[in-house]
């Protein structure tokens, strides 16, 4: 465990590459065992954390991703390398952005490989939530900054206003959470597009805006009939990049540009660091407020 004065990091990558030296030569179907007993037993809270759905444990495509990163070894171990580097730089800013304090008391990170389901994310790790980046999925060493600086802004909001409470699903909270870390990151690393901050800088996505954009009425129209949802179904739509029997053909992840413009608006009235200790009750009416004046607008 890699320590500084703002953050513990849990390097999981080197294990995880000893479970794939020790997946070579033996025969496919007995790479799931190798997969739980050199690397998820070796680190037990993380992926009870992780596994309530058993989907760390006994994942279906375990084989396949597998095959894909077996010749990819010194590659992860580069992406481990080079977004730990980023961090103690990235969670500064994001402390100074939101008036935060270690006081001898750093947030927790754990660098993984994952299962080629998401670049990073904030979770609950020994009752508080946790930074996790999964290598597999990071861009190029050194281009995953604007992912740091959303994804500590989510760790560091916990800390200020207990969000690990809040609603998993709520579509409201969410349009603030993400709208916040989002804009989090465009204050700590200015002059990129709106493009770059919501999708982690990554190529290609100015298609994706301007159809958010030219849609803009419509997504506003849908989100702001399902604001006081808080069940998984209608929170995909907005979120997430899976297949909704909800969505229809809305522009996925569409809610993280309408969180954006919920914060930016707040934003016009309130410091970063006030918004970040809002409580649930205060989030909620803002934000319905918020989108009804989008939409108004629109």
């Amino acid at each position: 465990m890699l320590s500084t004065d703002l953050v513990r990091v849990r390097d999981l990558v080197p294990d995880f590459l000893a479970c794939l030296r020790a997946c070579d030569g033996i025969p496919a179907e007995r790479w799931p065992e190798l997969w739980r007993s050199r690397y998820l037993d070796r680190h037990p809270g993380v992926f009870a954390a992780l596994d309530e759905a058993g989907e760390w444990s006994r994942p279906d495509d375990l084989g396949d991703v597998l095959v894909r990163l077996r010749d990819e070894g010194a590659d992860l171990a580069a992406r481990s390398a080079a977004v730990r580097a980023l961090l103690p730089d990235g969670i500064r800013a994001v402390a100074a952005a939101l008036d935060w304090s270690a006081d001898g008391d750093p947030l927790d990170c754990v660098v993984l490989v994952g299962l080629h389901r998401a670049n990073g994310w904030a979770d609950r790790l020994d009752g508080r939530f946790a930074l996790f980046l999964a290598v597999e999925q990071l861009g190029t060493p050194g281009d995953d900054r604007l992912l740091v600086l959303h994804e500590t802004a989510h760790v560091l909001h916990d800390r200020l206003a207990t969000i690990r409470d809040w609603p998993p699903y709520g579509v409201a909270n969410a349009l603030f959470t993400e709208g916040l870390a989002t804009q989090v990151s465009a204050e700590t690393a200015p002059g990129g597009t709106d493009a770059a901050y919501l999708w982690f800088g990554r190529p290609g996505y100015r298609t994706w805006l301007d159809t958010c954009r030219r849609r803009w009425p419509e997504i506003l129209d849908r989100i702001g009939a399902d604001l006081g949802a808080t069940d998984a179904e209608h929170h995909a739509p907005y979120f997430l990049m899976r297949e909704s029997s909800l969505a229809g053909d809305l522009p996925k992840r569409c809610g993280y540009l309408v969180g954006l413009a919920v914060v930016r608006r707040l934003r016009a009235e309130h410091p970063l660091a006030d918004l970040a200790r809002w409580p649930l009750d205060r989030v909620l009416d803002e934000v319905r407020r918020s989108v009804r004046a989008l939409r108004a607008a629109a």
